[in-house]
């Protein structure tokens, strides 16, 4: 996810002195990662013109016309594991998170056409596929000669102090800003200009699955068409702890530490409707193209909380040895996500294997919000103004080694949606996977690893600040059952 300085300043701090819903929100929750059956994870999830897996009608619906009898799957295993290494302020730190999810279920059924019109068969197909996954840890710690406390005494400045609200309130009562001498509205950390030892942590969890209603025919073996109506659930939950202590002494101006707790949670419905076509002009190729509809969610439920605790190495006047502040806020918004075109190939090897390829593109400057009380005119300009076109390519292949075994591989790229960013941390994604697959008459099981990769950057609490950078791998397997009847 890109930016923490970008949440600071217009969705919430992670460790920051803003908080508010913004364009980071719209970015996160309108990318798609494409998890599904294992078969489709396998070989790369190319399979908008290879059809004849459920999870394609994610990408590409008239992939149903390819089915030619009734198939249920469900795939009740997706073991995730995450290692995130970051780098901040040339300290390395390390996080781990393991996550087991469903990622997938749905059947498929197939009705012969008794006419003598070309059309020879029609499918409906129900299920979901989980189309982003957000679970993730992130870890940073190192000595350093700023502060959290400047950020906030900085948003603040300008505001008498008996009219301060939000994080500058707390900073203020918490003991982490202060004014300066003989003026009442303007403020400074206070351990500004002194090493402090800064930490944080971050844990995200939760995705957004799509549950599919599809339908689609199949003209004279050559000619195949699909419609998926998606109803997207989003949940979204970040927890972050962040702390700062003293470097060179135990405690200053008997401050011993400050740590700051935040939780930031959405959860919302939204709806779209995909339309795809593919043709087979030969036995060995079929190309396909299909077009997504924007995402649009209605009610994005939004709950945000904040608690400062403040230690001290020796008591109050009142005898405490802590102060400890905190505020709630909620809020409902609209999302609409950007449209997608998709393009793929897929070509045929004696019916004993195959070699796919997708691309498919985005402009995420398209996405937009809104809510009754409040216009985002500013945020939706953030949105033009930071991310732009970006780019997905998937590659994947299979071959039957014998009739009941197949072997899988795969390859998928997602660019940066970033306008102006060089930096290899950049939000860029990659997918390395693998897989095979045993299938009897009725019954068939399969299995694949998926490797995903990406770098991106982040910044504690200033965004002109020293920034962190990291480096997350997941390594997944997925397991799949189904059945053809």
């Amino acid at each position: 996810m890109k930016r923490i300085a970008t949440i600071i300043i217009v969705i919430m701090a992670l460790c920051g002195a803003v908080r508010a819903q913004g364009d980071y929100e719209a970015l996160t929750f309108s990318q798609a990662d494409y998890w599904g059956t294992a078969r489709f994870m396998g070989a790369g999830g190319a399979f908008g013109a290879t059809g004849g897996d459920f999870s394609a009608l994610s990408t590409n619906p008239a992939s149903i016309g390819l089915y030619k009898r009734y198939e249920t799957t469900v795939s009740p295993m997706q073991l995730n594991f995450g290692y995130t290494d970051t780098w901040y302020n040339g300290d390395k730190s390390s996080a781990q998170k393991f996550k087991y999810t469903v990622p997938q279920a749905g059947i498929v059924m197939a009705h012969d056409i008794n006419r003598n019109n070309g059309w020879k068969k029609w499918q409906f197909g129900f299920g979901y596929n989980r189309i982003m996954d957000f679970n993730q840890t992130l870890r940073a710690n190192t000595e350093i000669n700023s502060t959290i406390g400047d950020a906030i005494a900085a948003h603040a400045d300008g505001t008498y102090y008996g009219n301060l609200t939000g994080d500058a309130s707390l900073a203020w009562y918490g003991w982490l800003i202060d004014t300066l001498a003989g003026d009442q509205s303007h403020y400074q950390g206070f351990y500004r200009g002194y090493n402090i030892n800064q930490s944080a942590l971050v844990v995200r969890s939760g995705g957004i699955n799509e549950m599919q209603f599809a339908v689609g025919g199949n003209y004279n073996d050559k000619l195949y068409i699909g419609a998926t109506l998606g109803f997207s659930f989003l949940d979204f939950k970040e927890n972050t702890t962040y702390q700062e202590t003293p470097a060179d002494a135990d405690d200053l101006f008997n401050v011993k530490s400050y740590t700051l707790y935040s939780t930031q949670r959405n959860s919302g419905t939204g709806v779209n409707l995909k339309l795809g076509v593919i043709y087979q002009p030969a036995d060995f190729v079929r190309i396909g193209a299909s077009f997504h509809t924007p995402t649009y969610y209605w009610k994005i439920r939004d709950y945000f909380s904040r608690e400062l605790d403040t230690r001290f190495a020796y008591p109050l006047d009142n005898g405490a040895t802590s102060l400890n502040y905190s505020y709630e806020n909620s809020n409902v918004f609209s999302l609409t996500t950007p449209l997608k075109f998709n393009v793929d190939a897929s070509f045929l090897i004696a019916k004993r294997a195959f070699i796919a390829a997708e691309y498919e593109f985005q402009n995420y400057g398209m996405a937009s919000m809104y809510a009754d009380n409040y216009d985002y005119v500013v945020e939706n300009e953030a949105i033009k103004d930071k991310y732009g076109a970006a780019h997905s390519m998937r590659v994947g292949a299979e071959v039957n080694i014998t009739q009941g075994f197949a072997l899988r591989a795969g390859y998928r790229l997602r660019t940066s949606p970033y306008k102006l960013t060089e930096s290899p941390y950049n939000n860029t994604t990659h997918f390395i996977s693998a897989g095979l697959g045993f299938k009897g008459k009725v019954m068939f099981f399969d299995l694949a690893y998926v490797l995903r990769m990406c770098k991106d950057s982040y910044w504690l609490y200033d965004a002109y600040g020293t920034p962190c950078n990291y480096a997350a791998k997941t390594h997944s397997v997925v397991a799949t059952i189904g059945c053809k009847f």
